[in-house]
């Protein structure tokens, strides 16, 4: 389970609801061809450094209760909605969903932050025998939470916005039984461009990093599993384009201004047929360590950037026994198979 608050966490050396609506269901197939619709990213606006996880206060997850609850229910034949809603400043909500034993969920939030505000929602997930798939613990904020489900029983999800979230998304997707991963597709028909990303990654807010334009799509690595007991700390997936002249001139060069220290060329690569120029950024300060791996490419005069983004920490600074290093090369994995399937039209 991830303890840092992965989209507020700008760190010392980076510059870092009324019943729920739901979006149409795609369908549980390998690869989907339909795009899903999908909700514009709110401006990301830098926020003042925030210290490492042990300086967040103790969350103390809310009780939830059937009575409260709002039910989510999908379409029919659907695996997932998107739930956009708003809470009130030092309120909460429950929602309840019903899921089988071992069928796998995953729930991540979107929030809208306005511009120089502050905020994010940390949850409760909590079956109705209960039992707690999150947060594990008081001294953590769950984030997000996908594995599959200890019981077939109802399950409440409470949410408990933190400062000014005047409205955000919560997707809730459930996979038919024996199905491990469901997919999403992204596409942006001004740029031309589309990708396909399992439920393993959720839309999020960006954090600050080596692109030249804000990422219009910011994929969070989600998987639970992956986080427990390791040192990574989060790990994204950005996807940006623009036409702009000055932009499309230089795509290609390195971003030695960008949010995570200077690049470093690497050579070219094609990717899916199209040829990207790679280059690779790692910084490192108080015990956490940060990995780039930037592409960029220039296609019909809009240039393209695609950044794998990797956070963890020092293995080092826990005690002996209770963190191992993650998988990193797992990781890259993941975040390669979402580019592998990046095409423009």
């Amino acid at each position: 389970m991830k303890k840092i608050i992965s989209f507020l966490i700008l760190l010392s050396f980076l510059a870092a609801c009324a019943a729920p609506t739901q979006t149409a269901a795609i369908q549980n197939i390998e690869l989907p061809t339909a795009t899903v619709e999908f909700t514009p990213i709110p401006t990301f606006t830098a926020e003042p450094t925030i210290q490492p996880t042990q300086d967040f206060p103790t969350f103390t997850p809310p009780t939830a209760s059937l009575a409260q609850a709002n039910a989510i229910q999908f379409k029919a034949n659907g695996t997932y909605a998107d739930i956009i809603d708003s809470i009130p400043t030092g309120t909460s909500k429950t929602y309840v969903v019903n899921a089988m034993k071992g069928q796998v969920m995953s729930i991540s939030i979107l929030p809208q932050i306005p511009d120089g505000g502050w905020g994010y929602i940390p949850m409760q997930i909590k079956g109705a025998d209960g039992s707690v798939l999150c947060p594990q613990s008081v001294e953590s904020e769950c984030m997000f939470w996908r594995g599959a489900l200890p019981a077939s029983q109802d399950y409440f999800v409470t949410l408990t916005p933190n400062g000014d979230v005047p409205q955000f998304t919560m997707r809730v997707a459930i996979n038919s039984p024996g199905k491990d991963v469901q997919y999403f597709s992204y596409g942006n028909s001004a740029a031309g461009l589309s990708l396909t990303y399992s439920d393993e990654f959720a839309p999020a807010l960006p954090v600050v990093g080596n692109y030249k334009t804000d990422p219009e799509l910011t994929l969070h690595f989600i998987d639970s599993k992956t986080y427990e007991k390791t040192n990574l700390s989060e790990a994204y997936l950005f996807i940006s384009s623009t036409s702009d002249a000055q932009t499309v001139a230089t795509c290609t060069e390195l971003n030695q201004n960008g949010g995570g220290g200077p690049e470093y060329p690497v050579g070219d690569e094609i990717i899916n047929g199209f040829t990207f120029t790679h280059s690779t950024s790692e910084g490192a300060g108080a015990g956490n360590y940060y990995q780039q791996e930037i592409y960029r490419t220039v296609n019909q005069n809009i240039c393209y950037e695609v950044i794998y983004y990797i956070h963890s920490t020092n293995v080092g600074n826990y005690t002996p026994g209770t963190v191992t290093e993650f998988d990193r090369e797992g990781i890259m994995q993941k975040l390669s198979e979402i580019f592998s399937t990046f095409t423009i039209k």
